[in-house]
Parts: structure tokens; sequence; C-alpha cells
């Protein structure tokens, strides 16, 4: 938001060779972000899987699925709505350039892997390693993620504002950018609107329809709600949604099992907005909306780049680039603008996080009593005949 303000303010009174200087720091850490990107991609997903305990593995997959069925249905319900919502509005469509402006230099490093053959790799590797585990690769994989992470905590996520600054910067002084909010704030509150309606579904599935019940556990869930969007954190949250969690279900071991999970992965606010947040810069920047076998495509690589995006700062939004560029097509500028953006909306977004995982243990709990009482219904009458 700061980032944003400065550059509304002071970008006419910049010289274009100071607009390209920050242009050229943007261009160049877009570069080293694409570089790292298959590293933190493999090593992320490969630790992930590596900790599942071979006892414990088929309870951590079988949740797992859920997660991605769930992440999965979200976007393409997110979708659905992006789609409703816009062809009802008009967007702002920005104006065409009426000066380009260009960075000083680029530099280009080598791109070791695609990012897709990285996350894949990264699934087969770390569950191997959980099945058979070996103290080499688990040593490897872990340096890995280590230095990844604090490449990411330390030098990148600071750089943040000057990776978004530049580009900005290039949007005001060609003119393409004003206007967007003021024309957009109707689909903005349309799109969080959404979410919070979805949200209400998700707590009255928890509490079965019974208005008490919902109130009980929304009431239970609420310090966690606060302080998600105080901090713009889940795992700042954490220790209040694990006891909300223990209150609502009565489970603590489940509870333990669960929330640290989804805390990474399960991120309902994120799949309810990010689709509609890239639709409404699509329409904005003049680019035509996703096709539906493309924005399918966008909805299953976002949905396994979640599990990657776990312990980075805006992680979500760092590790759905390149899905943004190979799916939906966006360019530089475009990337800029939906990081911007994710920046203003990020509270929201992990409020909602926070809020559907408090209400998805209710929720898994149920699935898991109904499935132990089908199993048990089975042994019964297996012993009577």
């Amino acid at each position: 938001m700061f980032v944003i303000a400065l550059a509304c303010l002071y970008h006419q009174k910049l010289p274009p060779e100071a607009g390209r200087f920050f242009l050229t720091i943007s261009v160049c850490l877009r570069e080293l972000l694409v570089f790292v990107l298959p590293f933190l991609l493999f090593s992320f997903v490969a630790v992930a899987l590596s900790a599942i305990p071979k006892e414990g593995l088929l309870f951590i997959l079988g949740l797992m699925l859920i997660i991605l069925i769930s992440n999965f249905v979200n976007i393409l319900i997110s979708g659905g709505v992006g789609f409703f919502i816009l062809s009802g509005t008009k967007a702002n469509i920005m104006p065409e350039a009426k000066t380009a402006l260009s960075p000083l230099f680029e530099i280009s490093l080598p791109h070791i892997a695609e990012t897709t053959h990285s996350l894949f790799a990264g699934i087969f590797v770390g569950l191997i390693n959980s099945l058979y585990p070996d103290k080499h690769v688990s040593l490897v994989i872990s340096f890995l993620h280590d230095s990844v992470l604090k490449f990411m905590k330390k030098f990148f996520v600071p750089l943040v504002p000057l990776f978004v600054g530049g580009f900005l910067l290039k949007l005001f002084s060609e003119g393409r950018i004003n206007g967007f909010v003021e024309n957009n704030s109707k689909t903005c509150l349309m799109m969080c609107g959404f979410l919070w309606c979805y949200l209400a579904l998700w707590l009255m599935t928890a509490a079965a329809f019974k208005f008490r019940r919902a109130a009980e556990i929304f009431k239970t869930t609420f310090p966690a709600i606060v302080t998600a969007f105080s901090t713009m954190s889940s795992a700042a949250a954490l220790p209040f949604s694990l006891e909300a969690a223990e209150k609502n279900t009565g489970d603590k071991v489940l509870s333990d099992a669960v929330m640290p999970l989804t805390l990474n992965f399960h991120m309902v606010g994120d799949t309810i907005l990010v689709p509609i947040m890239s639709m409404t810069v699509m329409a904005a920047f003049n680019h035509p909306l996703p096709t539906v076998s493309n924005f399918i495509m966008f909805g299953v690589f976002f949905v396994l780049n979640k599990f990657a995006g776990g312990g980075v700062p805006s992680g979500t939004i760092m590790v759905t680039i390149p899905v943004l560029k190979t799916y939906l097509g966006f360019d530089d500028a475009m990337i800029a603008f939906i990081v911007a953006f994710y920046g203003i909306i990020d509270p929201i977004a992990t409020s909602g996080n926070v809020s559907a995982n408090g209400f998805f243990v209710i929720i898994f709990q149920k699935i898991r009593n109904y499935i132990k009482g089908i199993k048990n219904c089975r042994k019964t009458t297996k012993k009577e005949v």
C-alpha cells in the first residue's frame, strides 16, 4: 500500500532516468525470482512430504488429498463467480502506453528447470524419502530448503517493495493505471463479500446448520481470525487456532494433527480471492479472460504450488507467478500489479484462511467419524454372519 502511494504521488516528479533505474532493479529481481523458484518448489515439497512418518503416511496423504480437492473446488467456484462478476461490471481498461519506459539493462540467469518439473520432482523425492528414509537425501533437501527460505526471508521479501515499485512506476509513467481502484472498487467489494458468504456456508456446514452451534464455533474461532487479520500471518494465529479446534472438536490429538498441516496448505481465502483478482487484473489490462481449459490448468498448478508457499512471506503470490505467466498470460506489469493488489487484500485472505481451517477441522472430524462408523458396521455384519 505504501509503495503504491509513493508511486502514485511522486512518479511525475521523478526524472525518466530514475524511473528506468528502479525498473531495472525490478527486472533484475524478477529474473532472480524466476531462477530461485524451481529450487523453492522442489525443496519445500520434498521436505514437507519427507517429514511424514511411514506409519502416518495414509492419514496424512488422505488429509492432503482432501485439502487438494477442497482447494481445487474453491478455485473452480471462484472462477465461475469471477466470470459472473466481470460480465456484469465494467472493469477499468487501462489505456495503451503513451511512452514506453525501459530498464537500463537486463540480466539473464539460466533457468535450471521448469517449475512444473521441479514440483513433480519434489513430490517424487519426498514420497520416496518418506517410505524409505535416507539421511543423505534428507540432509540435501533440508539444506536446500533452509538456504532458499533464508534467501527469501532475508533478501528477496525485504526487497519486494522495490520489486513492485519499479513496475508500478512504469505503469504510472505510461498512463496505464489511473482510475483502477476507483473503477474496480465495486468488483473488489463483491469479491470480498462473496468470500464472507462462502465462509458463512462453511461455518453452517460445520455446525450442521444449527445457528446456536454456529455462534459457539465462531465465538471460539474469533481470536484466531482477529490475530490473522491484524498480523497477516496464519502462523501467528496458530496457537489460537489449535485452542479453538480442541474446544470445537473435543479431540486434542486430531486438532494437533490437522491444524498445522492446514496452516500452510489449505487456504480458502487465497483460493477464492486470487482467481477473481487475477481476472480483474486481466480485464483491466484489456487482456482476454482465460478459456475454461486454461483456467482449469491454472487451478491445478495453483493448488499444487500451495504446498511450496508455506513459510515464505507472501509465498502464495510468489509461487503463483509462473502459473499466472504460463496459463493466464500475465506480463511483468500485470505481475507487479497483482503482487501489490495481493498486499492490500492479504489481511482479508489470511483471516479467511484461518477461519475456514477452524471450520474445516470440525468437518474433517465428521467425515472421519462417518468412515469409522461404516467400517464398524461392516465388522459387526461380518461377525453376525
